[in-house]
């Protein structure tokens, strides 16, 4: 076996304590800036699930002849809180939409990366010798492609459709789950408590789902965490580039690609998903941060 998947140091020798996270050096200051993040994305999450209650237009309604109003802070009206785009629709109504929509994609696309890595690293520590080769053969290759090549590759040759848009993203960062995975459970493979419930006879199925998947649940969740906004930012960008999410259906991204030839014009139409997405994905890094901080033992 290669120098680069060798086994977890099991000597019992403790590892190095690793640096500090920046919300913990910051003390008092990073846990307010914890508070705000999670305020934010409940937020963000309230808008996706009921933001149809107070979406003010439908968000493919247009209007001609009140083409790029600008927001209320710009002198514009009440009637479009945040101003109009080239078609007159309503950005805060597609804004809204556009939230629901990236949300939904974000939290599937690393649904699908979580199980998919994660399945293939338990796997490969199980059964060791060629499979955990071959599996690992593939997380390399996976490393070592621009993977923005591959997915404008793919929607551009198989089709852009929302199902692919989902499965596209989903399948990228799978290989952080399977390292991850693999490692912690070659690990927990060597620990008192599953070699105890090996030698009662406990079948393979029943010692990972009962006993070793319950104990690297926490890591593979903060691994989620961490991945979600790199999903979210991989949408917007195959959506601003215009092969990601398609009208009549918006995304944050797809807006953004709107409203990029009308940044002089027109900036409100692009600056608000892109200030949505940068908070967004900022809160959602941060958290996931402070996540790992709660959760990974040798940080305590």
């Amino acid at each position: 076996m290669s120098s680069q998947h060798a086994d977890p140091d099991t000597s019992g020798k403790v590892a190095p304590a690793r640096r500090l996270s920046l919300i913990k050096r910051w003390g008092l200051a990073g846990e307010w800036l914890v508070i705000a993040a999670m305020v934010y994305i409940v937020f963000v999450l309230f808008v996706a699930l009921f933001g149809f209650t107070f979406q003010p237009y439908p968000h493919t309604q247009t209007d001609l002849f009140n083409q790029l109003q600008p927001p209320v802070f710009m002198g514009g009206t009440w009637e479009h809180i945040l101003g109009t785009d080239d078609l007159g629709r309503d950005v805060l109504s597609r804004l809204i939409k556009g939230v629901q929509l990236s949300v939904l994609i974000g939290v599937i696309g690393t649904a699908i990366g979580a199980v998919l890595g994660s399945f293939l690293g338990i796997v490969a520590a199980h059964f060791r010798g060629w499979v955990e080769e071959i599996l690992m053969m593939l997380v390399d290759v996976q490393v070592s492609l621009p993977f923005i090549i591959f997915a404008l590759a793919v929607l551009a040759f198989v089709g852009n459709s929302l199902t692919i848009l989902i499965i596209v993203v989903g399948i990228d960062g799978w290989e952080r789950y399977a390292r991850l995975a693999r490692s912690m459970v070659l690990s927990a493979n060597q620990r008192d408590y599953v070699l105890a419930v090996r030698s009662l006879g406990l079948g393979h199925f029943k010692i990972y789902s009962r006993h070793v998947l319950p104990n690297i649940m926490g890591t593979l969740i903060v691994q989620a965490t961490i991945n979600l906004p790199g999903v979210i930012l991989l949408e917007s960008t195959l959506s601003f580039l215009g092969l990601g999410v398609q009208p009549p259906l918006t995304s944050l991204g797809q807006i953004l690609g709107v409203g990029r030839d009308y940044l002089i014009l027109a900036p409100w139409i692009a600056v608000a998903p892109g200030m949505v997405i940068f908070f967004l994905t900022l809160s959602i890094a941060i958290v996931g941060d402070w996540l790992r901080d709660r959760l990974d033992p040798t940080l305590k």
